[in-house]
């Protein structure tokens, strides 16, 4: 997963010059321009505007990444149903694949800690949906960038999380069968394979369609940020008291979609 939903940037223009790169490289290059310097410190370009992309200042608790996880569960349950389709033979069973390993977790927190089970949030459920309307280029462009982020963000984020609530526990969710760097050249692969029956075209609309994927993603992370937020508000006494009581608690600015 991405650590949040950064700054959008201007639209793909055709080149002649990026003709014999690998289209993954493109992907790569077009979300790298997206990160914030927190995210990537190397290659980010984005300034960090909030706190929001500063995984070091995140707080939660197990209920809040339940709620993570129980909310990245419809979403890859999602991008299971669409590789279904024709043409997406080659990404059916990569070894990406995380809804069995979010579903042992998700048990594992309700069981160990007597958690009631969590819904789905709407923007969750928002996200599959909207998976389905997709072109297959700007399809597996979603792909590319939610698979891939959580090999690496998203593995940053699961770190801080499990050694800071659950004590180290190693989530299902953060295990992959074999080398992960080896799966991921293999998807790279074919990405690239069916990338080259595309037009330029439609290679610029699968780029333009990038800083989407990072509002989706974020959206779904603002949903876990933005709660721990809102509990630092109180923390921090930045609420209206009247007659000793409680009476408004200033929203969190993170909260908002």
């Amino acid at each position: 997963l991405r650590n949040a939903a950064p700054m959008m940037c201007a639209k793909s223009t055709p080149s002649a010059e990026v003709a014999s790169v690998p289209f993954t490289q493109e992907m790569r290059q077009k979300a790298m321009s997206l990160h914030t310097f927190s995210q990537a410190p190397r290659e980010g370009k984005q300034k960090d505007a909030s706190a929001n992309t500063v995984v070091d200042q995140w707080e939660t608790t197990k209920e809040d990444y339940l709620q993570f996880l129980v909310d990245s569960k419809v979403v890859y349950e999602a991008f299971e149903k669409e590789v279904q389709r024709s043409g997406l033979e080659k990404f059916r069973n990569t070894g990406l694949e995380r809804v069995r390993g979010l579903e042992k977790d998700i048990e594992w927190i309700e069981k160990s800690f007597n958690i009631k089970p969590l819904k789905a949030t709407d923007q969750s459920k928002e996200y599959a949906q909207y998976l389905s309307t997709l072109s297959i280029p700007v399809f597996l462009t979603h792909f590319y960038n939610y698979y891939f982020a959580h090999t690496a963000g998203g593995r940053m984020i699961g770190k801080q999380v499990m050694d800071s609530v659950f004590d180290g526990h190693l989530f299902e969710f953060y295990k992959w069968d074999g080398d992960v760097k080896e799966i991921l050249t293999k998807v790279k692969g074919f990405i690239d394979e069916t990338a080259e029956g595309w037009t330029r075209e439609m290679k610029d609309e699968a780029l333009d369609s990038t800083p989407e994927t990072f509002k989706w993603s974020g959206a779904l992370l603002r949903v876990l940020v933005g709660k721990a937020r809102d509990r630092a508000v109180r923390t921090m006494n930045k609420v209206q008291v009247k007659g000793g009581k409680l009476i408004a608690v200033s929203p969190s600015p993170y909260s908002t979609r």
